[in-house]
């Protein structure tokens, strides 16, 4: 028996394997000390961007400021990068009255005054303009068209600023390569048909992938509809492996924006020579509904096809899985027959989502979920959800990793194990054997 953890909300979770388990990797990401704070990080990058002047050579005191940020779904350090760069703003001449803030949903749940406040603090509220994007809103400017996305239409807020920013995460992302960067204009503020068709086109095309920018089409058209929107200029948060921010990028939105991306390439790849009969991965640091499901790209990456992979969440915001994403799952499994990858492939073939009235981001996680599931077995662990709950989303269901461990030890007395102790920040580098299409 040997001492292994996961990452967890609060705390780390020990736990043991059986003694024929062989581990063939234990992803531990280091963690150097932070000797910086996000202010002091922030001011450094608007002073010196990357591939910008800085920042007050670039806005001018009469310029109408429009910055796009991103929701709860995300770690941003919102007040604190906000805190620093109105100040700065003040400094060039800008007025607060000269400046919207637009909360870059995508096709998320709008945000609440009373989340708006806890986020950004009620001084910033006070002062500061704040809109929920709505990406169906009759109001969205055209901006031009894109070979997959079709028309593209934007937040007039972000149409009609003398300069436009964005403030958002680096983070790796399942089929852009990273978050943050254009993807606070794309899917951020622009209209839901766009989003619809530009996902569904390239979510599986070659190219696509977790950590990969290069020759990544999903990742070059969002990046084109930013050239279109003129984003001006962008700052970026860069995370540890226990989600602090240890790098903050600003400048041009894609050359920041790879240099971000690079930093994090650096502190969460890790290099795995085999796959395994079982992966123990946590969902860290993502807890809310859809989120939830990014964790198993990389998990499944790295587990061998009829493997199991034990999913570790330690906390859910909300205190269960949202009950509109569970209700997405009950119609995928309603209509497909069984043969649930046959679906998304269609689906995906016909440019159409499974749910129509649900978010696309439920669809999306839905779609990589149930291809997830045509590959591995998967058995979820948390006191936030139950059996039924897994159940819906096709899992199984333990209370406590030491009984899915011995749940799957029954019928797997030696078995070989991955362990990825912050499944949602690592990023697998995996030899050209245990590469899949689906």
């Amino acid at each position: 028996m040997g001492g292994y953890f996961l990452m967890g909300a609060d705390e780390k979770m020990p736990f043991d394997l059986p003694e024929k388990w062989k581990v063939l990797a234990n992803a531990v990401l280091e963690a150097e000390e932070i000797r910086q704070s996000v202010s002091e990080m922030v001011t450094q990058s608007i002073a010196n961007p990357i591939g910008a002047p800085p920042l007050k050579e670039l806005i001018k005191p009469s310029d109408s400021v429009t910055i796009v940020v991103d929701d709860m779904t995300r770690p941003t350090p919102k007040k604190e990068i906000l805190t620093c760069l109105l100040d700065h703003l003040e400094a060039f001449g800008v007025s607060r009255d000269r400046i919207d803030i637009v909360i870059g949903l995508g096709t998320h749940r709008p945000l609440g005054d009373d989340e708006i406040r806890a986020a950004f603090g009620e001084s910033i509220c006070r002062d500061i303009r704040f809109t929920n994007h709505d990406c169906r809103s009759g109001e969205l400017v055209p901006l031009g068209r894109l070979p997959h996305a079709g028309e593209v239409r934007v937040h007039p807020l972000v149409a009609k600023a003398d300069f436009r920013m964005s403030i958002g995460s680096i983070i790796p992302h399942p089929f852009n390569g990273f978050g943050g960067g254009a993807k606070l204009i794309f899917p951020g503020v622009v209209n839901y048909d766009a989003i619809r068709a530009h996902h569904t086109a390239l979510m599986l095309a070659k190219g696509v992938g977790l950590g990969s920018l290069r020759s990544n089409p999903f990742h070059d058209e969002i990046s084109e509809a930013a050239r279109l929107a003129n984003l001006d200029f962008i700052i970026n948060a860069v995370y540890d492996s226990k989600e602090r921010v240890k790098g903050v990028v600003a400048g041009h939105f894609e050359e920041a924006h790879s240099v971000g991306a690079a930093m994090c390439f650096d502190e969460c790849s890790v290099k795995f020579s085999d796959a395994a009969d079982v992966t123990i991965a946590s969902t860290f640091p993502y807890n809310e509904g859809p989120q939830l499901m990014k964790p198993l790209g990389p998990a499944t990456a790295v587990t061998k096809k009829g493997g199991t992979v034990i999913l570790f969440a330690s906390a859910i915001r909300g205190g269960r899985v949202p009950e509109p994403f569970l209700k997405s799952f009950d119609t995928a499994f309603a209509i497909c027959e069984k043969n649930a990858k046959q679906l998304v492939l269609d689906c995906l073939r016909e440019r159409s989502v499974i749910v129509p009235d649900a978010p696309m981001d439920f669809n999306c996680a839905m779609d990589i979920t149930l291809l997830y599931l045509s590959r591995v077995n998967v058995i979820l662990v948390s006191k936030d959800a139950d059996e039924e709950q897994a159940a819906r989303l096709g899992f199984s269901f333990a209370h406590s990793l030491d009984q899915a461990i011995t749940k799957v030890s029954k019928d797997l007395p030696e078995a070989t194990v991955n362990i990825l102790p912050s499944g949602g920040l690592i990023i697998p580098v995996v030899s050209e054997a245990m590469i899949f299409e689906w």
